[in-house]
């Protein structure tokens, strides 16, 4: 019965990992602290980010990463998504891909990070 148990535990708990714990060493970052050389993903679906284009961003959507992540350039990515889930599932998958994310941004609510807090403190 605890081998049952065990088998139907583990998916439950991989799966809220992958997408409600916050990925460590990648820092939020403030969309207009973003220089214009560096390269931005952004990983919100394509009905919202047409809705808002941000200039020179790559708009390749979190269910799209596993076709299309080869067309990705080298090289440090910065990401922008819609909601904190979709911003940890996408690090983690270009994470798992070999692509070094350095930051991100949450665009439709405001971001609770400690380095935004302190600004208004």
């Amino acid at each position: 019965m605890w081998v049952v148990s065990l088998v139907l535990f583990v998916p439950i708990v991989y799966t809220i990992y992958f997408r409600y714990v916050p990925v460590r060493s990648v820092k939020c970052v403030d969309y207009h602290q973003l220089d214009q050389d560096q390269i931005k993903v952004d990983l919100r679906d394509y009905n919202d980010s047409a809705k808002e284009e941000i200039d020179q961003s790559i708009a390749l959507p979190v269910a799209y990463i596993k076709r299309f992540h080869h067309e990705l350039p080298n090289g440090s990515l910065y990401v922008i998504a819609g909601s904190i889930v979709e911003k940890n599932i996408g690090i983690r998958l270009l994470k798992r891909y070999g692509y070094q994310v350095v930051g991100y941004t949450i665009l439709d609510k405001k971001c609770c990070c400690k380095n935004r807090m302190t600004k208004f403190a």
